[in-house]
Parts: C-alpha cells; structure tokens; sequence
C-alpha cells in the first residue's frame, strides 16, 4: 500500500487529490481481512441466530477493485478545491471517478442522492451463492444505472431527485438482466 498524491484540473482548477495505491503483496492482508469477515459471520449465523451475513466491508471491496483495476482507493481532495469526494475510486490513466458497489448477499445497494462518478462497477462476492473469495467484478453502464425502476413509479435518479437514498439489487436487476459478463474475476 502507498499513499499518492495526484493532480487534476476541474473547471480551470487544479486539485489534488490523495490516492492509496495497492500491488500484489497486499493480497495477504486482504486475505487477512476478510477471514476474519467469515469467521464473524460464522459467529453470527451459528451462535447468535442472524437472519443474514454483516454487509461486505467497503474498505476491503474497494482495495479489490483498485488492485484489480489499477486505480487508487480515494482517501481525499484538497478541503479548500469544493471538490466532490461522492466516489470511491480514480482511474489515473483514464482520468475517471469510479463508484463501486459490492454485494455478498442478495441484498440491495444504497445509492447516494448526490453520488458523482464517471464509470460504476459492481464486485460480486456472492458465488453461487456462497461467499468463499471468489469475485467477480462487473461494469454497468451509468444509462443502466439511472433508468432501473426502484419502485413501481420510480426510477433511481428520481428518488436522488427528491434527495432520498434509492436501493435496488443490482445483481438481478441489471447483471443478470442485461447478461453482462465480468471484466475481471479473481479469488482471495
């Protein structure tokens, strides 16, 4: 893991935002991490009767994707740029936002009321239904993302209109839907 500091210009500005860069040899604490993840729903599923698993943790989804994806997990901007921080990624190369929605369960994602990004991918850790490492990382159209209906009159981008937080399981409404095929499959 390494901190990186990198410029970009908005709106004739430039601003700096603070990156963590990961390699290989961070796998090991991913894979630390998320034992630890199964041995405490294991806990809660056996011992104390839950009704589902703990929610993926966001911190170790993103470092996934941004090794994967060779982009920085956003840990910042300059307090002064007013800049927007509403995503989780950047894509140096491409210079892109990038949000990142993960699931381990079929339960659906929050989708923020004033999110900003330029691409959206989703990590499934859910393998067949079960969640033993194995991922796959999908991207999904942004057209795909606004126009899903949340509700039987609503789409997404109505409700963030309205400042609420929409949710939608994304694996049916659009993975399995639309038949995407992932971009990148690995295992921890």
């Amino acid at each position: 893991m390494k901190i990186v500091y990198h410029k970009i210009k908005k709106n004739n500005k430039e601003i700096i935002l603070k990156l963590m860069t990961f390699d290989k040899k961070d796998k090991k604490i991913f894979k630390k991490t998320f034992k630890k993840y199964q041995s405490i729903n294991k806990i809660l599923k056996n011992k104390l009767k839950a009704t589902r698993i703990m929610n993926f943790p966001d911190a170790l989804s993103e470092s996934i994707f941004c090794l994967e994806m060779n982009c920085g997990k956003l840990l910042g901007a300059e307090k002064s740029s007013g800049y927007s921080t509403s995503f989780d990624a950047y894509d140096m190369q491409k210079e892109k936002r990038i949000q990142i929605k993960c699931s381990a369960s079929s339960g659906p994602s929050s989708f923020g009321p004033r999110s900003q990004y330029d691409e959206i991918y989703f990590i499934d850790f859910a393998n067949k239904g079960f969640v033993d490492g194995n991922y796959k990382i999908y991207m999904l159209k942004n057209e795909d993302i606004d126009n899903v209906k949340v509700n039987k009159k609503q789409k997404l981008t109505d409700q963030q209109q309205q400042d609420r937080r929409p949710r939608f399981e994304i694996r049916n409404a659009i993975i399995i839907k639309k038949k995407l095929k992932p971009v990148c499959e690995g295992k921890l």
